[in-house]
């Protein structure tokens, strides 16, 4: 049987680098080889094909009418091989979802529930926008939160709330009483309609006469934040504000109860905007993600 007169792929990319640069030495600086490692892949075509492809004087190398006619026809398949290669198994295109969502959700719960969805879905990058801030791009699905009873039905309902206290580690054990929590300061978020006020009702009675050292801050990270610097106590809602808490190193205070009270978070999408299915599975997996965190706490 005759011997195959097709090369070795590396041959004919060190030939054509070797052409193109008409220099042994500049063409190992790009293959990254020494001059001699060059010299010889050239010569080992050179040898199967029977013929020389270049003339070699002590300081430079020219191609050999042969090696001339034969040059356009490898790089015409090299070209041809890289760019079926980027086709078949170049990097994946990346959609992009825009998701915008409050303060608290993307402090908190939304960042590793995000970095999970984008690790089962590499295909997807979520651009994480916080409700307040500026933005250039409109975002393709929200997180809504709102008060109203009857979001509970709401077709894109996401999740619940519970109420609780929260308080440095170190302090837990010093919280025997109500007395004991009324001599912290209380942060109360001033947009939130269970305060300390109804929350404290709701688990020990009314609270007329007793004095509630309160101090309103504008968010709940704020009064989070606060908490973990020994300033007061704070209170948290599970399972969403439950990563923040972890990470400031707050824990939840058993003597008040966790409080069902309102509050619930849905989704929305952009009026009059088709979905795109990469949307879509975001939707679910936040879903998904958001009763498995329920029922953890």
């Amino acid at each position: 049987m005759t011997p195959s007169l097709i090369p070795s792929l590396n041959w004919l990319r060190v030939f054509e680098a070797a052409a193109r640069n008409q220099s042994f030495a500049r063409a190992g600086k790009e293959l990254n080889m020494s001059s001699a490692a060059v010299s010889q892949q050239v010569l080992a075509l050179e040898t199967h094909l029977g013929r020389p492809l270049f003339e070699r004087t002590a300081n430079r190398i020219t191609l050999t009418l042969d090696g001339a006619d034969f040059l356009p026809t490898v790089q015409v398949s090299l070209g041809s091989i890289e760019s079926k290669a980027q086709a078949m198994f170049g990097r994946q295109r990346v959609e992009k979802v825009t998701l915008l969502a409050s303060q608290l959700m993307s402090m908190s719960w939304l960042p590793k529930v995000l970095a999970a969805f984008e690790a089962e879905n590499p295909s997807i990058q979520v651009g994480l926008l916080m409700d307040g801030s500026q933005r250039n791009a409109e975002p393709d699905l929200i997180i809504r939160f709102g008060e109203e009873p009857h979001l509970v039905r709401h077709p894109m309902w996401l999740m619940r709330l519970s109420h609780v206290v929260m308080c440095r580690r170190e302090e837990l054990a010093s919280i025997h009483s109500l007395e004991d929590i009324l001599s912290f300061k209380l942060f109360d978020v001033v947009s939130h309609a269970m305060g300390w006020t109804a929350l404290l009702n709701h688990n020990f009675g009314a609270m007329q006469g007793r004095n509630l050292r309160l101090e309103v801050v504008d968010t709940t990270p704020l009064a989070l934040m606060m908490v973990s610097q020994g300033l007061g106590l704070a209170i948290g809602h599970l399972p969403v504000c439950g990563p923040l808490g972890a990470s400031l190193g707050l824990e939840v205070c058993p003597l008040v109860a966790k409080t069902p009270g309102p509050g619930n978070y849905y989704l929305e999408q952009p009026a009059g905007r088709a979905q795109r299915p990469a949307v879509l599975r975001l939707e679910r997996a936040l879903q998904d993600a958001a009763q498995a965190s329920m029922r953890a706490i």
